[in-house]
């Protein structure tokens, strides 16, 4: 488990947080944190909504929430809006000049905002009425090391982006150890969310190295049993992502 130094604000906060990180598979909702005796969960940090909802009557008068859902299948969620929020996330580097492994800390900073009816925006129901979640702006998406920092030139919460620019970056210097750099995992053909969402493959490393394409993916991964990892986790399975590209290539800066 990690705890995570954050801070939140909204219309009627400003204050640190700590959000708790259980890395357990992202499918369990891993992240939270609790406000005013109000408890936020999510898989991912787009996607804070309210974790008991028989709060919600008290929540929204503490903090604005978009109710969706309510058809058969769906019950009702509450997902946050309206807020900004700053996140250090810790992670392990590897510094290549003397081969030794130091602490590094990805930063995130982002708000949410009214959304921007002039743009197209994903459909979302509430009993059947459409309903419009906030646009989020993100301010920076970067990693310190050694005193330095290595901004992502691009502004997204999406980390597979953000991380190969910093990737990109660093790869003279230095290598971030973790999922998103290791040889056993990959992101699912089918899709993923931003944050949270590798397929880890370490019970199948030898079929991971004869991964070169999507096509290899589907001929000796798929239907394999595979775990739910963030792309910040580490264990001790890791192995640099040089050996084969796998279904979404190679990691710049790891060789």
């Amino acid at each position: 488990m990690q705890r995570w130094k954050a801070h939140y604000r909204d219309a009627l906060h400003n204050t640190p947080i700590e959000i708790i990180n259980t890395e357990e598979d992202y499918s369990t909702e891993p992240l939270s944190f609790t406000l005013d005796n109000i408890t936020f969960c999510s898989s991912s940090l787009s996607g804070f909504h309210l974790k008991d909802e028989e709060q919600w009557e008290e929540a929204s008068k503490k903090f604005s929430l978009l109710k969706w859902g309510g058809c058969e299948s769906s019950p009702y969620l509450y997902d946050l809006q309206g807020f900004a929020l700053e996140v250090e996330i810790p992670v392990t580097v590897f510094r290549k000049r003397d081969e030794q492994l130091i602490p590094g800390v990805l930063f995130l900073s982002f708000q949410y905002t009214k959304p921007d009816m002039s743009k197209p925006h994903s459909i979302i129901m509430c009993d059947n009425v459409r309903v419009y979640a906030d646009d989020v702006i993100v301010q920076e998406f970067s990693l310190s090391v050694d005193g330095k920092y290595y901004k992502s030139t691009e502004k997204t919460l999406w980390f597979d982006i953000a991380l190969e620019n910093i990737s990109k970056q660093i790869k003279e210097d230095y290598y971030i150890k973790c999922c998103f750099t290791c040889q056993y995992s990959d992101y699912s053909p089918y899709g993923s969310d931003d944050y949270g969402s590798m397929l880890c493959f370490c019970r199948h490393k030898d079929d991971c190295l004869k991964v070169n394409s999507k096509a290899d993916f589907f001929r000796f991964l798929e239907g394999k049993d595979f775990d739910g990892r963030q792309e910040t986790y580490l264990c001790q399975h890791y192995s640099p992502r040089s050996k084969a590209g796998g279904y979404r290539g190679f990691v710049s800066g790891v060789d």
